[in-house]
């Protein structure tokens, strides 16, 4: 199975994974776009059994309304976002796509928040597109789907 690794800009974090993402998304939310300093953030959530090794000092921000229910890892010393487990699905995490940085790595297959796309951004031409957040059902992981918690 591929092995995957996704590092901070310092190299001091790092998570390590196994496999392909349950899905790659991309959004559109202002919440992203200010998290990021980027016009969308890109994510790609994986099975907690699919982490191989994670590394470094980590900090935690989940102090926001505009994401309830995500602890956003980064690096101490860098401040770069790494990786986050989704609480509302225990067993979840997103990393960062770009930090892999991995041109190969396979291309977002989800996207929301489209209502706050920047006009100069093409839409993916994907199914799972929503002007706002899904529904809940889809939303939810396809393997082992759990309802999300509140």
């Amino acid at each position: 199975m591929h092995e995957r690794k996704a590092a901070c800009c310092c190299g001091e974090t790092s998570i390590s994974v196994r496999g392909d993402p349950e899905r790659v998304i991309r959004c559109h939310c202002q919440y992203c776009q200010r998290r990021t300093g980027n016009v969308f953030q890109t994510s790609a959530w994986f099975f907690e059994d699919q982490i191989v090794s994670r590394t470094g000092e980590t900090r935690v921000f989940n102090d926001s309304s505009g994401n309830p229910g995500v602890d956003y890892t980064f690096c101490a010393p860098c401040g770069s976002t790494v990786y986050w487990p989704i609480r509302p699905f225990p067993g979840l995490y997103g990393i960062a796509v770009g930090c892999f940085a991995d041109a190969e790595f396979p291309s977002p297959n989800f996207e929301l928040h489209t209502k706050h796309r920047h006009p100069w951004v093409q839409s993916l031409g994907v199914t799972d597109s929503y002007e706002e957040w899904p529904p809940p059902e889809r939303m939810a992981p396809r393997r082992g789907a759990a309802a999300p918690r509140n």
